[in-house]
């Protein structure tokens, strides 16, 4: 439950910066509103109630309590809550997957990777910015198994899903994008030399964090 009320902080704070965004006419009598400041009025009337109604059950059988019901606003490349949701029901469908594909091959190492670009105000800029980024770096991956040239330690994953996250510090004002991948690797990537490579593509940010995970016998995969 601590989850989702984390997941809700965060669409709050989504919500709060596009009211920023949005042009009312007492305030702008003159200007005409732009269409950036429709889609973000629109959009911030329905991050207003994501996550306002959660019905969770208690299965005493098990000792465990779910999420049964639930009112979100389906804006998941925009909203943290209906991302977390959308990223929970990835993670319960792709597991057996994952399980399957180890028992074939138990040489592949799971691993939890995390990919940053460099903080900003603009929301829009850093995360068309990041997303570019990545697909530069998957790219070379794929230049690389098809031409066999252009090595780099991001080569060394054998399969992997992802999912995009934007975090908001009050502090600074400023935005963190970022990207948790869960990959199986076929030999172990050197983090300082992966580094490198992301400076190279991003120009802006060295920040890569690869963390082991292990297979948990009730709870899926946890980082080691």
């Amino acid at each position: 439950m601590t989850r989702f009320g984390i997941l809700k902080h965060r669409s709050k704070q989504q919500e709060n910066f596009l009211w920023t965004l949005a042009k009312f006419k007492e305030n702008y009598p003159i200007d005409l509103p732009s269409e950036e400041s429709v889609k973000a009025l629109k959009s911030a009337q329905k991050l207003n109630g994501c996550g306002n109604f959660l019905l969770f059950k208690n299965f005493y059988t098990i000792d465990q309590t779910k999420l049964a019901k639930f009112h979100v606003c389906n804006q998941h490349l925009l909203c943290p809550f209906c991302a977390g949701i959308r990223a929970s029901k990835a993670i319960q469908k792709y597991a057996e997957r994952v399980d399957e594909v180890l028992k074939k091959d138990r040489k592949l190492k799971p691993v939890l990777i995390t990919l940053t670009a460099k903080n900003g105000t603009d929301l829009s800029e850093r995360s068309a910015h990041l997303i570019k980024s990545l697909r530069t770096l998957i790219k070379r991956r794929q230049d690389y198994n098809k031409k066999g040239r252009g090595f780099n330690e991001f080569c060394k994953i054998n399969g992997a899903m992802y999912s995009y996250e934007n975090t908001y510090n009050e502090q600074t004002k400023e935005w963190h994008p970022h990207v948790h991948m869960f990959a199986l690797l076929d030999d172990w990537i050197d983090q300082e030399q992966m580094s490198e490579t992301w400076h190279e593509i991003t120009g802006d940010s060295f920040i890569v964090d690869i963390r082991k995970v292990k297979k948990e016998k009730d709870s899926g995969f946890a980082i080691c």
